[in-house]
Order: C-alpha cells, then structure tokens, then sequence
C-alpha cells in the first residue's frame, strides 16, 4: 500500500509541476489560447518551445517577443473594427442615396402627372368652348326656322331670346361647366 501511495504522490508532483514552454503561431509566439486554436485551424500546425530556467537573456527575449505579438494583434483588431466601421457607414451613405433618389422620382411623376392632368383639363376646356358654340349656332338655327314656321307663337320668340341671351353670357364666361351628358364608363 505504501508503494500505491508514493506513486501516487508522485505522479501528482510530475503533473503538477509547471509547464514551461511556450506555443509559436508562425514567426511569434502566441498570445493566447485564442490565437493558438486559430492559426492550428488555419495551419494544422503549432509548435511548442521549451523555455530553459538557466538562460535570462532567452527568457527576456520571449517575453519581447510576447509583447509585440500582443500589440500587433490589438492593432489588427482595431484595424479590422475600423474597416468594419468604415463598410456599415458606407453602407449608410448607400441607402441614404438611394432613398432620396426614389425620393426625387416619385415627384418627379407627381410633376409629370399634374401636367397632363392640366393639359387634359385645357383640352377639354377648348373642346367645351367648342361644342358650346355649335350649340349655340343649332340653337340660333332652330330659332330663326321657327321663326318661319309659326309667326303666331311670338311669346315662345321672346323666351328663346332670353334663351340665347342666357346662353351668351354662359358661354362669355372663363369658368368651364361639367359635360352632364358624359358619363365615364
């Protein structure tokens, strides 16, 4: 029982005892556990060195190079979070164009639309002005044909001249009156 209990004991001092390599990533040292896992699936490939307690100056020297390989790598981070920043702004400046450039077409089309709508408008306003002169003269016609035929309805006379002369100032006037007649399909 005694010799189970000194291996024991001895396998702990051997597992316990500290570990003095370093693990290399490339051309430097790792920085961190972090780093090691990244370039061994990058690579397949990590190497371990045995740092020796009886050279100072090698362990000086590691410790230098542990040190770069930390700010070199905050650097790295820091330029890849400001190439990151510089694409989301970028996508931003994109969207914003694109949002005042449909911006400008939709009043573009809003400007377009209103000036058919207007030339419509005139267009029929000339074909009212038209039509309302043509009426006029059929009504002119029928009048002096019924003048000729019924010499006795003077009082009819009358009231188509006050007819016509209503439909004079209608027609005289700017503001253009609906086609009750037309209906939309």
């Amino acid at each position: 029982m005694k010799s189970y209990l000194l291996l024991l004991i001895f396998f702990l001092i051997l597992h316990c005892s500290s570990n003095s390599g370093v693990y290399w990533c490339g051309d430097h040292p790792c920085i961190n556990k972090k780093e090691k896992e990244a370039y061994f699936k990058k690579t397949m490939i990590v190497e371990k060195k045995q740092i020796k307690k009886n050279s100072y100056k090698k362990n000086s020297e590691i410790d230098k190079l542990i040190e770069q390989a930390k700010v070199n790598e905050k650097k790295r981070i820091i330029s890849e979070k400001e190439l990151i920043k510089e694409a989301k702004l970028e996508e931003k400046r994109r969207i914003k164009d694109e949002k005042t450039l449909l911006k400008k077409e939709k009043i573009e089309e809003k400007r377009r639309l209103k000036e058919e709508k207007e030339l419509e408008n005139a267009i029929k306003k000339k074909e009212k002005k038209a039509l309302n002169k043509k009426s006029v003269k059929k009504i002119k016609k029928k009048s002096t044909d019924n003048k000729k035929l019924s010499v006795q309805n003077d009082t009819n006379m009358s009231n188509l001249s006050k007819f016509e002369k209503l439909v004079e100032k209608i027609t005289s006037r700017d503001k253009p009156y609906p086609e009750i007649n037309d209906i939309p399909n």
